[in-house]
């Protein structure tokens, strides 16, 4: 049995207007026009995935999210890699492409397959 995903996009509204496809893998989805630093630790508390644009993620953070397994960043956002790392966290910085949206749901799908 497969565990359901819990992906949550801290801030939709600056990666694409374009609509996302959905997602192969058995999952939950959440996404927020943006997210402030007060709100990004409840946002993510039960997330697995977490993607975000320009959201920042450091350390003090991340040691509070004990179900996040990969994180992807879609933008300029900056995550504390060494934290990450310490914990077991995948992080991957999207690709440049024509078509942002599908290429951010390949490399979640391809990430999902991995783990």
């Amino acid at each position: 049995m497969s565990i359901k995903e819990r992906v949550v996009f801290l801030d939709r509204a600056v990666f694409t207007t374009d609509d996302l496809p959905i997602p192969s893998f058995d999952h939950n989805w959440s996404e927020f026009p943006t997210t402030d630093a007060a709100d990004l630790v409840p946002r993510l508390f039960w997330a697995t995935t977490a993607i975000t644009h320009s959201c920042p993620l450091d350390a003090d953070s991340i040691g509070q999210l004990h179900k996040l397994t990969r994180v992807v960043v879609t933008g300029p956002a900056v995550i504390d890699d060494k934290a990450c790392d310490a914990r077991g966290i995948v992080v991957r910085k999207l690709p440049a492409s024509d078509a942002p949206g599908p290429a951010l749901i390949s490399l979640l799908e391809s990430l999902v397959r991995a783990a």
